[in-house]
């Protein structure tokens, strides 16, 4: 996300020290030489940051309003994809800074652990619902009918969900070849690795959030079936 992270002639592997286990650094090592995964991201992170302004307005909505959903369970999946994926970041919940899961007083997790734990869950199960489930459904379909006549930020939307970065991150999620770092998450995939951090997910969690709000009310605001 913006300003998140070191200035980038900071070496972050040569400050961790011994006590971080050879694997973990290794994965940072690998993550940080790839050129290819760099630029993908960068392009994410571009063009998430032009959806920003665009996002919290109603231009989306305007866009979407005008076009049919297909006959069907479409606006079932459309309410259900996004109440799960609310439900999902609802896990991440606080008294104070202490996280509260269903685990609590049950197994004894170390804070840092506990806290860790608690933000990559509620990533990977909303990156999930949005990446995976959503997106082969109604919402890419609004979405691809919205972009063919001409609505602008529908095809920025288009292009956020078929962006390299999105689709290797979709295929990690589907094949379950993802895990936790010290950094954030690492997908894995046939043509290497990719790292988000955890500010960066939250990130691209709320822009696909705003996303699917503004698809479910385009579709709700009146009957629209063909």
């Amino acid at each position: 996300m913006p300003d998140e992270g070191p200035p980038p002639d900071f070496n972050v592997t040569d400050t961790l020290g011994e006590h971080w286990p050879q694997a973990e650094i290794d994965v940072l090592r690998t993550a940080l030489r790839d050129g290819v995964a760099r630029k993908q991201l960068s392009d994410c992170r571009e063009l998430l940051d032009d959806l920003a302004t665009r996002l919290t307005s109603e231009e989306l909505l305007r866009e979407l309003i005008g076009i049919p959903l297909r006959v069907g369970r479409s606006a079932e999946e459309l309410s259900s994809g996004v109440f799960w994926f609310a439900l999902a970041g609802n896990l991440d919940k606080r008294e104070g800074a202490v996280p509260v899961t269903p685990l609590d007083g049950k197994v004894d997790l170390p804070f840092p652990l506990k806290v860790q734990m608690t933000v990559q869950g509620s990533h990977v199960l909303r990156l999930y619902i949005a990446l995976v489930y959503l997106r082969e459904g109604v919402l890419a379909e609004l979405i691809a009918a919205s972009a063919r006549v001409g609505g602008p930020c529908s095809n920025r939307v288009k292009t956020l969900l078929n962006l390299d970065f999105a689709r290797r991150v979709r295929n990690a999620l589907s094949h379950g070849s993802f895990l936790p770092c010290l950094a954030g998450l690492v997908f894995r995939g046939e043509k290497g690795t990719v790292l988000a951090t955890s500010g960066f997910l939250s990130w691209l969690c709320t822009g696909l959030m705003l996303i699917q709000l503004q698809a479910l009310a385009a579709g709700t605001t009146k009957p629209r079936v063909t």
